[in-house]
């Protein structure tokens, strides 16, 4: 089947159809279906297990307290005190932010003057740092939160107040400069990305035709697999992430581009051999359209793999790039077959490959330099072996600092408002006041907050919690300004009413943690407080069932427990998948293992080394939850690819020859084609070391890292050391058969 297909892309009528029946598909697809960024989400919660606690109480949220918005945090900071200009600062910011002039989607303002009795809790205790609370209404994503939340940034940078630094953050802050980082990440990775690989290309090739034409076909599967991806996103409510659209871009043009090399410098080695430039591609494409194809199905089924994750974010992740991918792949096999047989040697210019009817004159592989490592290494395979086995082993030891970093300030710019506001808060408040879990009461039907027998029981829940050990306040209807303040029945009527629902049938109680929220400590604490929160409200007269926690620390928590569950349950699968093509390709039981071990081995290798780099050298405080993970996938999913290239021209090449004189052979072709195409892939994951997101500069890191390492060490010199130690049992149960 597929070599009917390839035949008909490379003749003389097929070549000119193939690329007719491309380009209108393309065009219709680009007009008429939405962009992929149509399709971005940017609240966690949608990306949770949908039963997860965080993402029942985000719900709940939105349900019965959906005028509630998100905080943003107005913090003002002087050192040596808060003088009067501050107050005045204040005050006139809270009541420009509760005046006509304000943006519409401003909700309840709190405001540290003393004299509107709003003080208690918004000033710390050595009278140094004070903030003003605004809630803002709508979706963070939309554009006319992010226009507040810069209105409220432009009028408190207009004080210019001496000794007083001022900064607008907070969960609504926070959402605003993730939003704002990820909506650059599109554009300039693009650029960044085609401008490296046609660099690249043009190094490798040295010809202009060359090393424009993967960029062409690789674009217009881009432009392809967005408007398809979007649609789909939309009509079945996946959620997409703007790092989801990143990193399809750097695996689209990574994997899109080595199967161009692959099917290039093979076209380049049969035009020397072939006068027709159809024989020559149809020959080309018997010999690698099996290995592009194959290469593409181990990603398929990565991403097959990652709709069993647990993790809504991997979920959607999958799709995505199986999209992508299988495009690409269809492309790999027709629509570059079909565009290089009808430029023909002139691809290459302006060094054409010339037909030459001597063997003889095409046998200088042997002087090649892969030809004279392979000559090493068929050698010398045990040591060979050892010595390179030796080198990774003490990378993997680089695994012992290793810890996860949650906290999503940590990946955002230091330059950032929301970190900045953040760093002078936590000058005077414990660190979960940036962002205080959220605890919701389903009161029973029927029963209401404001009853005098329920505000009691909320209130005996309140001050229950407050004695938890990793608490440092708490506020809810009974006790608008923390357990320390005054009772709601003593205050002005309406004070608490920010914590009621419209209904009046649910309460929401706010806990500040002693430490950050998105801290490891704050994520520990967090089972141990929903365990206490149902007791305190059992004991104190509320169905345990109605109480929910929510919020930053838990979505956080949550999606560290469904991380560890996707780790241990989806990861093993891909590597099984994976063996699985191998063994198909290969027809063999004994290779995948082997294969499967050195792809294992070189990940944890490359994950040492990043812990290595990033925690001791550059100071980070933890690697990115998400980066393990990420990191296994397209390790494995990519770098099979050399193992597939490699390991099917060695079988060919043993019908032919001993299998040392094979091995040399096939490390020798194929060593320039998985060097260029491995340099291509780590070029085009190292463009996200260029975003400002400390998770992406990892990822990037280690992808581009792991490639390199995977194609000049394990599948340079390990594969080819295990290939020549096992001789005839490469290919256990079958046996080869001499070509005719």
């Amino acid at each position: 089947m597929l070599g009917r297909l390839t035949d008909f892309a490379s003749s003389r009528r097929g070549k000119w159809v193939t690329v007719a029946i491309w380009v209108i598909v393309a065009g219709a697809l680009i007009s008429q279906l939405p962009r992929l960024d149509e399709a971005n989400e940017n609240e966690a919660a949608l990306f949770l297990p949908r039963d997860a606690e965080a993402t029942r109480a985000f719900r709940f949220a939105q349900e019965r307290f959906p005028a509630a918005g998100t905080p943003v945090l107005v913090v003002f900071s002087q050192p040596e005190g808060l003088g009067p200009p501050a107050y005045e600062a204040a005050a006139d910011l809270a009541g420009w932010l509760s005046g006509p002039e304000a943006p519409d989607n401003v909700g309840q303002v709190l405001s540290p003057d003393p004299v509107m009795g709003q003080r208690f809790g918004l000033v710390s205790p050595d009278n140094t740092v004070m903030y003003v609370f605004a809630e803002v209404a709508g979706e963070p994503a939309d554009p006319a939160f992010g226009d507040t939340v810069e209105a409220i940034r432009d009028r408190s940078a207009s004080f210019g107040i001496s000794g007083v630094e001022v900064a607008a953050g907070g969960p609504g802050g926070l959402i605003v400069d993730l939003i704002g980082v990820f909506a650059t990440i599109d554009t300039l990775l693009l650029v960044v990305t085609v401008a490296l690989v046609l660099v690249l290309l043009i190094i490798i090739y040295r010809s202009p035709v060359m090393a424009t034409i993967p960029l062409l076909g690789v674009g217009l599967v881009f432009q392809m697999a967005g408007a398809i991806a979007a649609w789909y996103a939309i009509r079945y409510g996946i959620p997409v992430s703007g790092q989801t659209t990143g990193i399809m871009t750097v695996v689209l043009f990574g994997t899109g581009t080595d199967y161009v090399l692959f099917v290039s410098a093979r076209f380049r080695e049969e035009l020397t051999r072939h006068e027709d430039r159809h024989e020559a591609m149809r020959r080309t494409m018997r010999g690698v359209g099996g290995a592009v194809a194959s290469a593409g199905m181990t990603i398929l089924v990565a991403c097959a793999a990652l709709w069993l994750a647990s993790l809504r974010s991997y979920q959607a992740l999958g799709p995505v790039i199986a999209l992508a991918v299988a495009l690409m792949m269809l492309a790999a096999v027709t629509l570059i077959p079909a565009a290089l047989t009808i430029i023909g040697r002139r691809a290459f210019w302006p060094r054409q490959p010339r037909f030459e009817a001597d063997e003889p004159a095409r046998a200088d592989w042997r002087r090649s330099v892969y030809g004279r490592v392979g000559a090493v290494v068929v050698r010398r395979p045990g040591l060979t072996l050892a010595v390179t086995c030796a080198g990774l082993a003490v990378l993997v030891a680089g695994l012992a600092p290793y810890r996860a970093n949650y906290d999503q300030l940590e990946s955002l710019p230091q330059n950032a408002e929301s970190v900045r506001s953040f760093e002078l808060l936590r000058g005077g408040f414990p660190g979960g006041e940036l962002s205080p879990t959220q605890l919701y009461v389903d009161l029973p039907s029927g029963a209401g907050v404001l009853d005098p027998s329920t505000i009691d029981k909320l209130d005996a829940l309140t001050l229950g919690l407050a004695g938890h050990p990793a608490v440092a306040d708490i506020s809810g209807p009974s006790r608008p300004f923390g357990a320390e303040g005054p009772e709601a029945s003593q205050l002005p009527p309406g004070s608490g009413m920010r914590f009621v629902s419209a209904d009046g049938g649910a309460a929401r109680i706010e806990i500040v943690l002693e430490a950050r929220p998105f801290s490891e400590e704050a994520l520990d604490a967090l089972p141990g407080l929903r365990s206490a929160a149902r007791e305190q409200a059992a004991a104190a007269g509320l169905p345990a069932a109605s109480v929910l926690i929510g919020g930053d620390t838990a979505e956080a928590y949550d999606t560290r427990t469904a991380g560890n569950r996707d780790s241990l349950v989806v990861l093993p699968l891909i590597l099984l998948a994976i063996g699985m093509v191998l063994a198909l390709l290969l027809r063999s039981l004994i290779a995948p293992i082997y294969l499967m071990a050195t792809i294992a081995f070189t990940y944890f290798a490359t994950l040492g080394l990043v812990t290595v780099v990033f925690i001791v050298l550059v100071g980070h405080a933890g690697i990115g939850p998400a980066v393990p993970f990420y990191l296994f996938v397209f390790l494995n999913a990519l770098s099979v690819d050399y193992n597939i290239y490699l390991m099917s021209r060695i079988r060919e090449e043993a019908r032919k020859a001993p299998l040392g004189e094979a091995t040399r052979h096939a490390l020798a072709r194929t060593g320039p084609v998985i060097t260029s195409a491995g340099i291509i892939l780590a070029g085009t994951f190292s463009a996200l070391m260029t975003l400002p997101l400390q998770d992406l500069l990892q990822l990037g890191f280690g992808v581009a890292i792991g490639v390199l390492m995977d194609t000049f060490i394990t599948r340079t010199l390990i594969v080819p050391s295990l290939v020549s130690l096992l001789g005839r049992w490469n290919w256990w149960p079958t046996r080869l058969t001499p070509s005719p």
